[in-house]
């Protein structure tokens, strides 16, 4: 009777020695009393002489915790081989037994196999068992138990403890989020609490009408219709302008002006040489005295000579002649100075590169703007002139005072389409200015938006987004 019983002991005080370690672990309030039961109490039901735990955590394999000792020492020779072991052990998913004589698995990798056996010789433990703990696939840690004794560990205690196995995987997995993440240690404790499960329903009521309620609102703001706005580069022109003309051929000798720059009416532009006119009024000067003198000698022969008072009469009407051009002359020479019509600002380019060209009588020399009407071209894309109308209102920023808007009103269109670099085919839309800055010049530069008519935010937001689509499905 006692014979048939010891094995049924034997295997019921196994049992509750392994429910006991497995409810220990499980109300372990620690990782590291976790740690502590598993490497010291485990001696309850495997009566090794020394344990080791290691961690597979984070992408790193290292000694966790030892048997009888509460901290471990780093620089300890047998810390430093266990370290060096341990990332070779990761791959190892089934409980080993091995003996100082004896062989290694098969399906134990050589150089895992091989290192496994330098260990145990340089220990000089008779047997090790290693134990690993396996959640959902991944190793988290193995358990190495020695024994220095040449009698083995219990079959009975051995498959026991393998069968715990399980639960303490668990238990390792929690005690290890609830340590090193504080969002799972939170979220773990709240869900625990009565309170904190009414009051995470309560922020998920809340968070779904939030939701709710915002979405509604962004539909409202996406349908709701606002001013499509058109933007595009500017550029100070004059409604109309004059031109300074030559009034005489000749060359230009000097100019007195240049391109920006604000001139009076009647101030002298620029200077064509004299010096063939004023050859012409010495020669005729010249000529005038000759005629002059050769008049007054034929008069004095006119006494003996009729004929010769009819010749002095000849020679008079050519000295009358001379005066006559060089009274020409004269008046011709003050249209040298090349004058401004108006009171305005030079617009022509370059005009002082102009020195040494000759002009033809009537041809222009160059362009001059009124101060006044001055207007503003604004440069609109051509996906976007299809919405600007004539009358229609909006603001220019002048790069000289970016914050600064002043109103205009759009006046024409341009019937044609031009190229400007960097921009691509634009249109050029004569916008008025409403109120012109006292200071404005053409030529200045500026960014102008033009409010067209209303659409939905949606529509504007999308509408450049659709026409690029539309030119990839050109391609496709």
């Amino acid at each position: 009777m006692d014979t048939t019983e010891a094995p049924h002991d034997g295997l019921r005080k196994a049992l509750a020695i392994g429910l006991e370690l497995a409810k220990n672990a499980a109300r372990a309030q620690t990782l590291d009393e976790f740690q502590f039961i598993l490497v010291n109490d485990t001696r309850a039901l495997l009566p090794f002489d020394r344990s080791m735990l290691i961690l597979h955590m984070n992408g790193k394999s290292v000694l966790a915790a030892a048997n009888n000792q509460p901290r471990l020492e780093t620089r300890a020779g047998l810390v430093q081989k266990i370290n060096e072991l341990a990332p070779k052990l990761r791959d190892i998913r089934t409980g080993l037994v091995l003996f100082s004589n004896g062989a290694v698995a098969d399906d134990i990798p050589p150089e895992t196999a091989e290192e496994l056996r330098e260990y145990i010789a340089s220990t000089g433990c008779q047997s090790l068992m290693l134990i690993p703990f396996v959640l959902y696939d991944k190793v988290l840690g193995h358990l190495i138990l020695e024994f220095f004794e040449k009698v083995p560990p219990g079959q009975i205690e051995t498959y026991t403890f393998m069968n715990m196995v399980p639960f303490f995987s668990s238990a390792l997995a929690e005690k290890w989020l609830l340590a090193h993440d504080s969002r799972v240690r939170k979220s773990f404790f709240e869900a625990m609490s009565p309170e904190n499960a009414v009051r995470d329903r309560k922020k998920s009521r809340i968070r779904l009408i939030t939701a709710g309620v915002g979405l509604f609102l962004l539909l409202v703001v996406l349908w709701y219709p606002t001013t499509l706005v058109i933007g595009g580069k500017t550029e100070v022109v004059p409604d109309h302008e004059f031109v300074s003309f030559v009034e005489i051929e000749g060359v230009i000798s000097k100019i007195m002006t240049k391109e920006g720059e604000s001139v009076k009416k009647n101030q002298i532009l620029a200077e064509l040489e004299s010096q063939e006119i004023d050859y012409k009024i010495r020669e005729a000067k010249r000529a005038i005295k000759a005629l002059e003198t050769e008049a007054e000698i034929l008069r004095g022969m006119g006494a003996e000579n009729p004929l010769k008072l009819a010749e002095s009469k000849l020679v008079q009407i050519k000295s009358i002649r001379a005066r006559q051009q060089l009274e020409f002359l004269d008046w011709q020479r003050q249209f040298l100075n090349i004058k401004s019509p108006i009171d305005g600002i030079v617009l022509t380019k370059k005009v002082e590169t102009l020195v040494g060209k000759r002009f033809k009588a009537g041809e222009p020399f160059c362009r001059i703007a009124p101060h006044e009407n001055l207007a503003t071209d604004v440069f609109v894309r051509e996906s976007d002139i299809g919405y600007i109308e004539p009358n229609q209102r909006g603001s220019v920023y002048f790069n000289y005072r970016p914050d600064q808007p002043y109103a205009i009103k759009v006046q024409n269109i341009a019937p044609k389409s031009e190229t400007v670099e960097r921009i691509g085919a634009v249109f050029r839309v004569r916008a008025e200015l409403m109120d012109r800055p006292p200071d404005v010049k053409p030529g200045m530069l500026g960014i102008a938006h033009i409010d067209t008519k209303n659409e939905s935010l949606w529509f504007i937001l999308t509408r450049r987004i659709k026409t690029k689509l539309n030119e990839i499905m050109l391609f496709l």
